[in-house]
């Protein structure tokens, strides 16, 4: 069966959730919503009969741009070892938040919310879990203490990635220029090792799928 062709408010609101992405990306908390109609090509009135306010577009543009990084994540791995899976689309949000703290902050801010969150991401992150548990890669499966563990730490990092400062001395400055490169290959390389990986070659994984998302852009 053919799949149904969008509709007209269905193409309007992707062109301004594409646009958003753009915009925030080059301007940061600083854009506007006359910025994201004037790169969107559409009206001004248009925005308000898609969104309530400005918070409510970030909401909707960092939920809409996850969902489609984890999609994008699983199409590009899929069929390969999970382990790598895991790799790859636990890199490509860590990178997608140092490339665009704005966006960062606002998945934070909806994992705090009633929004669906996990909804849009989880399957993937379950299935991966659960695959290498399958092939004798992982130690632990999709239980939910190991779903929290994962999901736990990758926020906690994504905050410390976007925010300016976290604590009080040099050593806990957050933000994308403290943290260093080699901030979310460790983070990755701890997730493995949790999962049961050996430790060199969870620390090889971690690397190659931060060098993978380098060359092929985290969030586009």
């Amino acid at each position: 069966m053919a799949t149904p062709r969008p509709t007209k408010r269905e193409r309007t609101r992707r062109k301004l959730l594409d646009a958003g992405l753009q915009v925030i990306a080059e301007r940061g908390e600083a854009f506007t919503a006359s910025d994201v109609v004037a790169t969107a090509d559409v009206s001004n009135g248009t925005f308000y009969n898609h969104f309530l306010d400005r918070d409510d577009f970030i909401a909707a543009v960092a939920l809409d741009s996850l969902a489609q990084l984890a999609e994008r994540s699983a199409d590009d791995t899929r069929g390969e070892d999970p382990a790598w899976r895991f790799a790859v689309a636990s890199t490509r949000v860590l990178q997608a938040g140092t490339q665009n703290p704005t966006w960062g902050r606002a998945v934070l801010r909806l994992s705090e919310s009633p929004t669906p969150l996990h909804a849009a991401v989880q399957h993937h992150l379950r299935a991966d879990l659960a695959e290498g548990r399958r092939a004798g890669r992982f130690a632990h499966g999709d239980d939910p203490v190991t779903v929290d563990l994962v999901s736990g730490t990758l926020l906690a990092a994504l905050r410390r990635i976007t925010s300016p400062a976290i604590g009080s001395g040099a050593a806990d400055h957050g933000g994308p220029d403290q943290v260093g490169a080699g901030f979310a290959p460790d983070v990755v390389t701890r997730l493995l090792e949790s999962l049961g990986v050996d430790p060199s070659e969870a620390r090889a994984l971690a690397t190659a799928a931060a060098d993978d998302g380098r060359h092929g852009h985290a969030l586009t």
